[in-house]
């Protein structure tokens, strides 16, 4: 293992107190954040807990660390999102408040207006789905900023009160359904850290020091819930990078973690400015598009950074699936090893700027993956979206939502208040579109699920011998519906990686798909990434594509704050590349209309040249 820097050492040596560590790219964040939690625990009583953004950044702490301490230590860390901890609070201690027991999510849009629609019959006519989503919105809106019914009744004005009602009438909709949206996971464990301090102080008894990676990327929300959980608690440690904040969409504010956090905190303030990742033409470029950045380079190799303009997007695309076919080949001066594809990268501003470059790669027949890994992926196959969405009443009767999904895509009538039994039991397929014979064994399927806690396995075996045992089946839904199968093994085997025989549930399975902690990575080949997926990931070789203005910055971008975030685009950008990084624009552009449009180059280049 590489020998820490002194500044490093002193990080991971800091024990007590709170702790503020502002990490640059490449200058060892991740590394610095699981040594100091091992350190904690070789040296200190009670449990760490760390908490970061996203499902991929949780799984790396939790892998580093593990290499670190012993497993009989490894207990003793938590490492997850904020969302699984704040689900798991409700989960546990949401009774305290008043929350039914065994609730499960809804992450869908459609889901969530379905039940919206449903709240309108205690009402007039249901608004067109357009309004919907405007009214949905406004009910995220007071979620996240914590305000309930009651409370906006109170606050709210006249105007809103048709929305007010809705939202209430959504709400109770929600728990008579022992369901909750994503925005009720940090709304109601927000209520019951506020409302019951005693729990607040049971978690901070149980976790003697918290760490909060990414802490660029808190939003008010978020910190809200931080200060309620850590109230006469100073082993708080935050680490981030403001120069890397990205998400001001989601309310993200850097300024919470380098002034609020400060102010509230007091912490002892560390910077990490060395770059280990990048070669110095690369953090050169980088720092002229983030002059507050203090990266500094430690690499003695110079690196590759290249300007490429080219008469159109096709022409752009092609001399880039050129070079890669050149770095496959030849190799590079600056990386010592073969180049593979999963050495490479292509990243644009927005997703719709691959449509070109996938061409390219389909016809030099090149493997590419589109986002990195999967997301809440949900079955192609009609008979499997039956499966997976009898699944959420398996682990929720009283979920009417679902129930009455199921019912929709057999096309038979609600006919009963037992929705369970109902799935068990009721065989009646109307649906010509549905093969009755692998229904009758997702039918099956579930029976084996009602009686087995831990028989996901061998319920999807049922399925799979229904599908073997039958003749003619097209060959394209065999795939299909084989894939679909996949997909669930994946998800139960990772499930059951994560957590220990005799706990699992399978509302808690079905919680931990909808929090997507058991995606998988399905990336292979070269990455297609926009720059929010880029974040945190590093390549040797980096194509940044697009470079035009109005694309990148983007054109929405108006606001001194918005173009600041813009340009923290670019410093990520150009910050994922350790070795080389090509930019490229096209001077004419093909518009959405069918014109061509002569094109600027984007205003980071004459930054960098």
């Amino acid at each position: 293992m590489l020998k820490l820097t002194k500044i490093q050492q002193k990080i991971v040596d800091y024990l007590d107190g709170p702790l503020l560590v502002t990490a640059g790219p490449g200058s060892g964040k991740t590394r610095v954040l699981t040594q100091r939690i091992a350190n904690i625990v070789d040296k200190c009583q009670g449990k760490v807990l760390a908490l970061t953004f996203s499902n991929k950044a949780a799984e790396e702490i939790s892998e580093r660390i593990k290499e670190q301490i012993s497993s009989d230590n490894f207990s003793r860390v938590q490492a997850g999102t904020i969302h699984s901890f704040c689900l798991d609070i409700i989960t546990n201690k949401g009774s305290q408040i008043g929350l039914p027991s065994g609730l499960t999510v809804i992450e869908s849009a459609k889901d969530k207006l379905e039940l919206l629609k449903k709240g309108y019959n205690n009402f007039n006519n249901v608004p067109q789905e357009k309004e919907l989503r405007m009214i949905l919105s406004q009910i995220q809106y007071y979620k996240q900023n914590f305000i309930s019914p009651e409370v906006a009744k109170i606050q709210g004005n006249l105007d809103d009160s048709d929305i007010i009602d809705i939202y209430e009438s959504y709400n109770n909709l929600l728990i008579a359904n022992r369901v909750i949206d994503f925005d009720d996971i940090l709304f109601y464990a927000y209520r019951i850290l506020v409302e019951r301090p005693r729990v607040a102080r049971n978690f901070t008894r149980l976790y003697k020091y918290i760490l909060i990676d990414e802490a660029q990327d808190l939003n008010e929300t978020q910190y809200k819930i931080i200060k309620a959980l850590t109230i006469d608690f100073d082993n708080l440690m935050m680490v981030g990078d403001s120069a890397q904040s990205i998400y001001g969409f989601n309310g993200s504010n850097s300024s919470i973690m380098t002034d609020r956090f400060v102010e509230d905190y007091k912490p002892e303030k560390f910077f990490l400015t060395e770059n280990f990742r990048s070669t110095s033409n690369i953090i050169e470029a980088a720092n002229k598009i983030q002059p507050e950045s203090k990266s500094r380079s430690v690499f003695p190799l110079k690196g590759k950074l290249e300007v490429h303009s080219f008469e159109d997007e096709e022409a752009e695309a092609m001399w880039i699936g050129n070079q890669i076919d050149l770095l496959l080949t030849k190799g590079s001066n600056w990386v010592d090893h073969e180049i593979k594809l999963d050495n490479i990268v292509v990243i644009g501003r927005n997703r719709y700027l691959f449509e070109e470059i996938e061409k390219i790669f389909q016809g030099k027949e090149i493997k590419y993956s589109i986002g990195g890994s999967s997301s809440n992926l949900e079955c192609e196959t009609l008979e499997m979206k039956v499966f997976e969405t009898g699944l959420r009443v398996l682990a929720n009767q009283n979920n009417d939502l679902h129930y009455g999904q199921v019912n929709s895509y057999l096309k038979r009538d609600n006919k009963t208040n037992n929705f369970l039994q109902d799935l068990l039991n009721n065989r009646e397929v109307y649906n010509s579109d549905l093969n009755i014979n692998i229904i009758s064994s997702v039918i099956d399927a579930w029976n084996i699920l009602s009686k087995e806690k831990e028989g996901f396995s061998k319920a999807l075996k049922k399925i799979e011998r229904a599908i073997e045992s039958l003749n003619n089946l097209d060959e394209n839904f065999q795939f299909l519906i084989q894939n679909d199968i996949n997909l669930w093994k994946d998800r139960w085997n990772k499930y059951c990686k994560q957590s220990v025989t005799g706990d699992r549930s399978l509302s808690h399975f079905r919680n931990q798909v909808s929090l997507g902690t058991l995606n998988t990575n399905n990336s292979s080949g070269i990455s297609l990434l926009t720059v929010h997926m880029s974040k945190g990931l590093e390549y040797d070789i980096v194509f940044i594509l697009g470079l035009t203005q109005g694309t990148f910055p983007d054109y929405r971008a108006k606001s001194l704050e918005q173009k600041k975030e813009e340009k923290n685009n670019m410093f990520v950008a150009i910050t994922r590349a350790k070795r080389e990084c090509y930019l490229t624009y096209p001077m004419m552009k093909m518009m959405p209309w069918g014109l061509e449009k002569k094109q600027n180059p984007s205003e980071y280049l004459s930054l960098i040249e």
